[in-house]
């Protein structure tokens, strides 16, 4: 053996079986759908019969979200950026519903929810600034990448905790309720979170008080390398509202249509019904984030599997069908996003970065004297390793 012959082994992981997607069952297992997998209108929901122009909002961001997660995993693995998560095939469901909102309504994001941004009229520039941690975007590059979110457009960020910020969103729900204002708000999560004792403080609370709320859970199989039927022994993620008698229905969250349509049913009936939580089934195609290997805990066929569900062409037959959509359109919109991603790459990476000592800054309107000692030790000890 040669000394750079290592006697550890390799470990390959334990890929559990592949699971076929439940998308191909929706009707027996009580998932909602407007289309079939072609794109064509076979579901159980009718055809909400979208403005043209709003089809078109809803599939350009999905592919500006696409592309966005392409470029930021090359610029997370060539290390310009620290960490990626991505969002690939869970496009429809956060941009769908985002849409379904009302600009005036309120967001409270997880962390593969883009195009939520996109939807809200934030620019490629000051996405990709919050990516790079750059010191002028909306919260000073202090944040990882993708953990986004804007006052300005409504949008409040999630915290990395998993699910620490649902009970917020319930109770901010509530304090418009209690003010009289008509605004909405919706949260999303992942179907981890469920198993978090947040979710059920938030749904107890949302069962008895009635805040005007939507809970939006993106089930896409698994929390981290945890499959759905390791974390919960319920059939559904639905039905955890059941318990609190929170109204739940389940969606096929790679349909842009269905998610649409229950999302902005759910929106208009909360004043009169309250929460509703909504179960989103749809599929992480990549990793987790940029930490982790899918190989070890899945197979590669599972993912194939569900390509053919992918929301993004799925959706762009159904607009090709109505005469929405064109190959010169495609061809335009990709180019169009090459462009601007280009463009916010090379701005943002120009932009002051923010400095350490910063992270103390508006921690309280004054600050306290344990801060600014905790600023000026920091500042000292950076100083003499440089």
């Amino acid at each position: 053996m040669t000394s750079n012959e290592s006697t550890l082994p390799v470990f390959k992981g334990s890929p559990r079986s592949a699971v076929s997607p439940p998308l191909q069952r929706a009707r027996e297992l009580g998932i909602r759908q407007v289309l079939d997998a072609d794109g064509g209108l076979a579901g159980d929901l009718p055809d909400p019969d979208l403005p043209k122009e709003t089809l078109q909002k809803i599939y350009r961001t999905m592919v500006e979200v696409s592309a966005i997660d392409a470029r930021g995993w090359k610029l997370q693995r060539s290390g310009r950026i620290d960490f990626w998560i991505p969002s690939r095939g869970q496009e429809a469901s956060h941009v769908a519903s985002t849409i379904a909102m009302d600009t005036s309504d309120w967001i409270f994001m997880a962390s593969r929810e883009p195009g939520s941004m996109l939807a809200r009229g934030a620019s490629m520039l000051q996405l990709f600034a919050q990516f790079f941690g750059r010191a002028d975007e909306p919260m000073k590059g202090r944040r990882l990448p993708l953990l986004l979110g804007d006052r300005r457009l409504n949008i409040v960020p999630c915290m990395t905790i998993v699910g620490a910020y649902i009970p917020h969103a319930a109770g901010a729900a509530w304090a418009a309720k209690l003010k009289g204002d008509d605004t909405r708000f919706i949260v999303y999560f992942g179907d981890g979170a469920t198993s978090r004792g947040e979710f059920h403080s938030a749904m107890n609370f949302a069962g008895i008080h009635k805040p005007p709320i939507v809970f939006f859970c993106q089930n896409n199989g698994w929390a981290v390398s945890t499959p759905n039927d390791r974390q919960t022994a319920v059939d559904t993620f639905a039905e955890k509202g059941n318990a609190y008698k929170v109204r739940n229905l389940r969606v096929d969250g790679n349909d842009p249509l269905a998610i649409y349509s229950v999302t902005r049913k759910a929106r208009d009936e909360a004043r009169e019904h309250g929460p509703t939580l909504i179960e989103a089934v749809t599929y992480r195609l990549g990793p987790h984030t940029s930490s982790d290997n899918p190989d070890l805990y899945r197979t590669s066929n599972e993912a194939d599997e569900w390509r053919r569900w992918d929301p993004i062409p799925r959706f762009r037959r159904y607009l090709e069908n109505r005469g929405f959509w064109s190959a010169s359109d495609e061809q335009q919109l990709l180019e169009q996003c090459e462009k601007q991603i280009d463009e916010a790459v090379h701005a943002a990476e120009a932009m002051r970065q923010t400095e350490p000592g910063e992270m103390f800054d508006d921690v309280f309107e004054t600050p306290t004297t344990l801060l600014q000692d905790q600023r000026k030790q920091l500042v000292a000890e950076l100083g003499e390793e440089r």
